[in-house]
């Protein structure tokens, strides 16, 4: 048993002390008076020159420190120098955000507020949000331990009990269940940035239920690319039309799957709320007969959390609802729903 309590202890210890890595929020800012003289780190592959951004860390090792794994967009490249106390990270200057992850914490994504120039540095703060060190966590399990090996085990006496009648109960009757409500709704969907979409949603309830619902504009021209496309700014993309002469066109990518609960308020009246994966992106293709590439607007585009919020309400067999959507609640859209309705056991 006392084996088992320390287990269990060191377990509730383990979750309590799970890292989070997170870059300080304001940490961000150009180090003044700073140009990048290591010619051995002075540009990429393409010729094109490096920023230099200082990652500053708190709370994080020397070993740490040398773990930590950099990425960046599609199209840059990233070399590191491990400093005391931080790391200095070379990357293609145009990089419009950097992932920073370890094997045994977390990882965060950081977008860089502007445009980084070449040759400057820049510098951050990487912070370890861990609630206990490793060297707490090792300390406090020495104490429970200790504990643990002086602690007597508890003597367990047994007594007899006389038996006693059992007492009988009244049997109730089984109170009848709400009716099973099964219902299809098709979705009309609005938002400011892609024009119209299609949705259906389809679900069961009596009082409580469930629900998913599914949406797309049918663009499936690119459909789950958004992480292999070069990921560059509104401006950017436009500095590379007027620079180059490109022919640009656009095509906007709209889905979502959405998973939630439904739960009667009064009479006829349901609230419905749920979470998943939805994505509203604007690609830009960029050509002149020799050259062809696609580009994800970052500043118009948005994957990855999607959530819905909403009220839908059963008349007989009809049913009508409006829902309210977001994606990474950087995108929006409203959702006007009609459908129909069945009642079963």
């Amino acid at each position: 048993m006392k084996k088992i309590t320390a287990i269990l202890i060191l377990l509730f210890l383990s979750f309590g002390a799970m890292a989070q890595l997170e870059v300080k929020p304001g940490s961000f800012q150009e180090v003044t008076g700073f140009v990048n003289i290591n010619l051995d780190k002075y540009s990429d592959d393409n010729d094109v020159p490096y920023a230099v951004l200082k990652v500053k860390t708190e709370n994080i090792n020397d070993k740490q420190r040398r773990e930590l794994l950099f990425e960046g967009d599609a199209a840059t490249f990233i070399e590191c120098e491990y400093k005391v106390g931080e790391v200095w990270v070379y990357l293609t200057y145009k990089a419009s955000y950097l992932k920073i992850s370890h094997p045994d914490l977390s990882s965060t994504e950081f977008w860089f507020p502007f445009d980084m120039e070449p040759k400057k540095g820049y510098e951050l703060t990487l912070v370890n949000n861990a609630k206990l060190t490793e060297e707490e966590l090792l300390e406090r399990m020495r104490k429970i331990e200790e504990a643990m090996q002086n602690k007597p085990e508890p003597q367990i006496v047994y007594v007899e009990k006389p038996v006693e009648q059992p007492v009988q109960t009244p049997v109730e009757p089984k109170k009848p269940l709400t009716p099973r409500y099964s219902f299809f709704v098709v979705n009309g969907i609005m938002n400011t940035y892609s024009g119209p979409s299609l949705g259906f949603t389809l679900g069961s309830m009596r009082k409580a239920g469930i629900f998913i619902s599914l949406s797309t504009n049918f663009n499936f021209d690119g459909f789950l690319e958004e992480e292999s496309l070069i990921h560059y700014n509104s401006d950017q993309i436009q500095q590379l039309i007027d620079a180059n002469g490109y022919d640009s066109k656009e095509k906007y990518l709209s889905y979502s799957a959405i998973l939630g609960a439904i739960i009667r308020i009064a009479g006829p009246v349901n609230m419905k709320i749920g979470g998943g994966y939805s994505s509203n992106s604007l690609i830009t293709n960029l050509s002149n007969g020799y050259y062809n590439e696609n580009f994800w607007d970052s500043d118009q585009s948005s994957y990855g959390f999607g959530g819905l919020v909403g009220i839908q309400a059963h008349f007989g067999r009809f049913v009508v609802s409006f829902d309210a959507a977001t994606t990474n609640f950087k995108m929006y859209e409203a959702r006007i729903g009609i459908g129909i309705g069945t009642i079963g056991h």
